[in-house]
């Protein structure tokens, strides 16, 4: 597929689970957790079952349309069902763990998806994601326990949530520094090809240096933020994230300016992600249910904005100022975030 052709792709999927987290969240609120769990993998393996022989590309983007729906449930109820076996004081902490395991995921899946794509073709790439998402439905059923139940969210919660200051200003946070990473993140193929060299296995090496850093700026993050709390975690992760793609603008074109750029950049990634799920439930914990499933609605509209906004960049100015508009927009989350700490204290 052509550059555009992906950032549709991207954003039309985006957009879906966008409203679709939310939607989705209320619908299976009251369900077995071990149910939605797996039922939402199994969507995501069929999906990309189906994918692989999707006929055109009409077809693959509705496909994967609704095939990311499993993750627009599975991501945001991982964390909320840490919540039900998981002690108050221990939350933040395990919420974080949470995306560790998503961090670890991309240093494995990122490169692979990479290297698959360009030398056994997208089909087969879609046919080994189905599989593997076959291997954590059989784990989910080893691991969570039966009967666990999350608290049913009404359209009371959602107005709660709507009215509620610090949620509001929290989540703003999330859009804003979900738009700034996937200005450049969306078009991070093309951009390392332009940058530093269109072979496949310098994308997968970048993406996994990437993904690295994400594994430890997530492991920094869950040992630190009992001590520190959610709020400097984010702060910090955003303060890295912008220099590591100011780096990037201005020296990324050399090795040694890429691998700083893009280390500063990735370790903030996740660390970034983990921290706002656990900044809402700390804000309140009543609410965590209906305001994880909206922060992960903000996670895929900030993807939907910053792939138009990456699109329009590339459009009018070529792939070299794609990190330097990211990290203007993160610092613009950055003041976001600490108007959103003066709510939380008083709210």
């Amino acid at each position: 597929a052509s550059v555009p052709q992906t950032a549709l792709l991207i954003t039309i999927a985006a957009i879906a689970m966008c409203f679709g987290s939310p939607i989705l969240a209320t619908l299976t609120s009251d369900l077995d957790r071990r149910t939605v769990l797996a039922g939402s993998l199994a969507l995501y393996a069929i999906g990309h079952a189906l994918c692989a022989f999707a006929p055109n590309l009409t077809v693959l983007i509705v496909v994967r349309t609704v095939t990311m729906l499993g993750a627009a449930v599975f991501t945001p109820q991982a964390a909320a069902t840490l919540g039900l076996v998981i002690a108050p004081e221990r939350r933040a902490a395990a919420i974080t763990a949470v995306f560790l395991g998503w961090s670890v995921a991309s240093v494995a899946g990122s490169p692979a998806a990479a290297w698959l794509g360009a030398h056994v073709g997208w089909r087969w790439t879609f046919a080994a994601f189905a599989m593997l998402c076959l291997i954590g439905i059989i784990w989910i059923y080893r691991v969570v326990p039966r009967g666990l139940r999350g608290v049913p969210l009404s359209r009371e919660a959602w107005f709660r949530v709507i009215r509620h200051p610090a949620l509001i200003a929290i989540l703003l946070v999330t859009a804003v520094s979900a738009s700034g990473q996937f200005t450049t993140f969306a078009y991070i193929a093309p951009f390392v090809a332009n940058t530093l060299s269109a072979s496949p296995n310098t994308l997968s090496l970048a993406l996994i240096l990437f993904g690295g850093a994400g594994v430890v700026g997530n492991l920094w993050a869950t040992r630190r933020i009992s001590a520190t709390g959610a709020t400097s975690n984010v702060n910090l992760s955003l303060t890295s994230m912008s220099l590591g793609m100011v780096t990037l603008a201005a020296i990324g074109s050399w090795w040694a300016g890429f691998i700083v750029g893009a280390i500063a950049w990735g370790a903030g990634v996740f660390a970034n992600n983990s921290s706002q799920q656990a900044r809402l439930v700390m804000a309140s914990p009543q609410l965590a249910g209906a305001s994880i499933a909206l922060n992960t609605s903000m996670i895929y509209l900030g993807q939907a904005i910053g792939t138009s906004v990456g699109g329009a960049v590339i459009a009018s100015s070529g792939y070299r100022w794609l990190p330097l508009v990211g990290a203007t927009v993160l610092l613009g989350a950055l003041a976001l975030s600490h108007r959103a700490a003066r709510k939380s204290t008083t709210a």
